[in-house]
């Protein structure tokens, strides 16, 4: 039911309850008619008729205000107007009706003085209506009818002036009353209209202005809630800052105490600086290789992202497990350096024998068969390796080894992946071959000759097949010529074959023996 219907249903209850209202009126004036003509039919010794109409109107009179006192004596169902409705139009017809045969029955039996009075009460009767059931214009006109009909009906068949007059008198009593009834209706109506439209919107107002104070309360509630809620994130802050730091501090013991990374199950990094500093010291007292290979897992950041962090951490553990198991010699040691990249720790070993074992862990690998989705260039894990051998000495340092096994694990990674590249010092020489057809034959005449071509001083140190070179050299590039036999020299654990008449260029920094 919309505004408009809503406004029609409450208009129609609002003027069934007025027409009650105004039937206990309209009843007393009816009472009021009914003794007086009593009293007058009493006085003129009237006719048993005009006493029986007499009562009847005053009996139907107490009637109708017995259902009008009803009827505002107690609740009544919505469902139940229509029919409220219908029985006030049908008593105030019916009281109408009686009024116009009261006044026809006295003009018929010549009692013209009373069937005056009758006539006025049933014209009053019928102006009153105008005010009284004027917002019922269909009753109002109902009434007026059965009422001033009768007598003017009776009238003018009486065809004299007394009854024109009464025929004249009911029928402009009649036209005033449907005039003003139409005219009054529709003013009614429109305030009726308007005042329940001021009511219903003077309603929602009501509950707009209730909505908004439930809401400023609402609002009031929830700001207090989030203040609260504030003040508790920020104790929760306070209290998360104070345990981070307790398991920060927790994690650093933890790390200091324990040699082993609680992920891969490796050495953590810490201690396995610790073993290379202590191998490379060792290494350098017992003149012997020592070796670093470096693994890292091909495209790790794409398995992370496809298979997520957790999968990740299995997967650098599994493989972790795996580089374990090549470290069988006392002193090797298997660790993880960074996030990605394992190491292992051989000393003693030369540079052929690391990098056979680094391909070996390649294959390993690679034979695993591990799924990677998240990889663009392979179907499974792979793992590229840098593998660097040196002999340490008082020129150097362990962290030169990290270097140059991170160098060569960088041109592994950089070559495509799934492969070991091993770090070459010999690359930094430079060898001259002695080329007889050039050269002319070999002695040390010519080769003092050719060195001096060369731009080099021809200061020179003889070696025996079982003599070695110096162990330290100049700052200055050094040149030593073998003049005769056949000399392997050692450089940074990797030897080198120098045939008669050959020279080496060394850079400074680097160790031969």
């Amino acid at each position: 039911m919309d505004l408009t219907e809503t406004a029609v249903f409450r208009i129609g209850v609002k003027q069934v309850d007025r027409l009650f209202n105004a039937a206990r009126l309209d009843c007393i004036v009816g009472l009021i008619g009914a003794a007086v003509l009593l009293i007058g039919a009493w006085v003129a010794h009237g006719s048993l008729t005009v006493f029986a109409l007499c009562g009847s109107a005053a009996i139907l009179a107490i009637i109708r205000l017995l259902i009008a006192l009803t009827y505002n004596s107690k609740p009544r169902p919505s469902s139940a107007v229509k029919r409220w409705e219908r029985t006030f139009n049908t008593g105030t017809v019916a009281a109408g009706a009686l009024w116009g045969v009261i006044a026809a029955t006295l003009l018929v039996t010549d009692q013209l003085s009373a069937a005056s009075v009758a006539l006025a009460v049933a014209a009053s009767e019928s102006l009153a209506g105008i005010i009284l059931f004027a917002g019922s214009y269909t009753i109002t006109v109902l009434f007026a009818a059965a009422a001033l009909a009768p007598p003017a009906v009776v009238a003018g068949i009486r065809m004299d002036a007394t009854g024109a007059l009464f025929t004249a008198g009911a029928v402009g009593a009649f036209a005033v009353t449907v005039l003003c009834a139409r005219v009054i209706k529709r003013i009614m109506w429109e305030a009726v209209m308007a005042q329940t439209e001021c009511e219903q919107l003077a309603g929602h107002l009501d509950q707009r202005r209730t909505q908004v104070e439930k809401l400023n309360v609402a609002l009031k509630t929830n700001a207090d809630k989030r203040e609260q809620a504030e003040i508790t994130l920020r104790r929760t802050a306070a209290d998360l800052g104070l345990v981070q730091g307790k398991a920060k501090a927790l994690a650093d013991t933890l790390e200091r105490v324990s040699p082993m990374c609680q992920v891969t199950g490796l050495a953590n990094q810490r201690h396995f600086d610790a073993q290379l500093d202590s191998e490379w010291h060792r290494a350098m007292r017992e003149e012997k290789p020592i070796s670093l290979v470096v693994v890292e897992i091909d495209e790790f950041e794409d398995y992370a992202s496809h298979y997520g962090n957790q999968s990740a951490d299995s997967l650098l553990k599994r493989v972790s497990q795996t580089l374990k198991g090549f470290g069988r010699r006392s002193g090797d040691l298997a660790g993880r350096r960074e996030d990605e990249k394992l190491a292992l720790l051989l000393p003693g070993c030369d540079i052929r024998n690391a990098a056979r074992m680094a391909e070996a862990l390649r294959k390993r690998i690679e034979g695993t068969k591990i799924a990677h989705a998240g990889s663009k260039n392979r179907d499974t894990v792979t793992v590229h390796i840098g593998v660097a051998t040196m002999k340490p000495s008082r020129g150097l340092n362990k962290d030169e080894l990290s270097s140059r096994a991170d160098a060569a694990l960088y041109e592994a990674r950089f070559q495509g992946g799934n492969k070991i590249v091993t770090y070459k010092p010999l690359s930094k020489l430079k060898l001259e071959r002695w080329d007889k057809p050039n050269d002319g034959p070999l002695n040390e005449q010519s080769l003092t000759q050719k060195l001096l071509v060369w731009g080099y001083d021809t200061d020179k140190e003889i070696l025996t097949p079982n003599d070695k070179p110096r162990q330290h050299v100049s700052e200055h590039d050094t040149v030593i010529a073998i003049l005769t036999g056949e000399l392997l020299i050692d450089v940074e654990g990797h030897t080198m074959a120098i045939k008669p008449g050959d020279s080496i260029f060394i850079p400074a920094g680097i160790v031969i023996r």
